[in-house]
């Protein structure tokens, strides 16, 4: 069984890492401030093994619900949801960060999202549950969130972050339509090194 009180701290724990990770990634396409990449990586992170392992006593925070035994079917649905939504968060982590795979991760994480969604949506209408509320709230910002960044070209996100250093923009998008090329990975390296001793 899980407590009001335990079940509030989880929330408010949800609420600091999720909105502190969208602050964080909206800020570093304004500014290159000291550390981004660590701090939207461990906020994002601890936010999806929070998902991953604790989605029974974070997502099934229906206070009416809160003494009465859940159904095994919701069970299910809730670890399952909790699973997809920490896969849609390492997604958003790796194509934020522009790391190997991003969109194919994403990709995967928001197909596996669609049809909670909607069992999710058939549920609210019929029940107008507070727990199926809850539920869509989260799936929709961070289905969205994910969805604008799938459709976020990697040059785009290069352009936002580094507009401050051109010649560097310009050797990765050059790297990144032709990645095996050794001079051009070497030319890309040296204007990262030129960024970094600029700042």
């Amino acid at each position: 069984q899980t407590y009001p009180n335990e079940r509030t701290r989880m929330n408010k724990i949800e609420k600091i890492l999720g909105f502190g990770a969208i602050f964080l990634m909206i800020l570093r396409l304004i500014i290159d401030y000291p550390y981004s990449a660590l701090l939207i990586t461990l906020s994002i992170f601890i936010l999806s093994l929070i998902y991953l392992f604790f989605s029974f006593k974070l997502l099934n925070s229906n206070k009416k619900d809160s003494t009465e035994k859940t159904s095994s079917l919701r069970q299910t649905g809730i670890i399952l949801t909790g699973i997809t939504l920490s896969l849609v968060l390492i997604g958003i982590l790796f194509k934020f960060l522009q790391w190997p795979y991003g969109s194919f991760n994403l990709m995967v994480g928001l197909l596996c999202l669609i049809p909670i969604i909607v069992i999710s949506i058939f549920k609210f209408t019929k029940s107008n549950s507070e727990f199926y509320k809850n539920l869509l709230f989260r799936i929709l910002i961070i289905g969205v969130i994910g969805t604008l960044l799938l459709f976020t070209k990697n040059e785009t996100l290069l352009e936002l972050k580094y507009r401050d250093f051109p010649n560097y923009v310009e050797a990765e998008k050059k790297l990144m339509q032709d990645p095996t090329n050794k001079e051009l990975e070497i030319i890309a390296n040296k204007e990262r090194e030129k960024m970094h001793q600029s700042k």
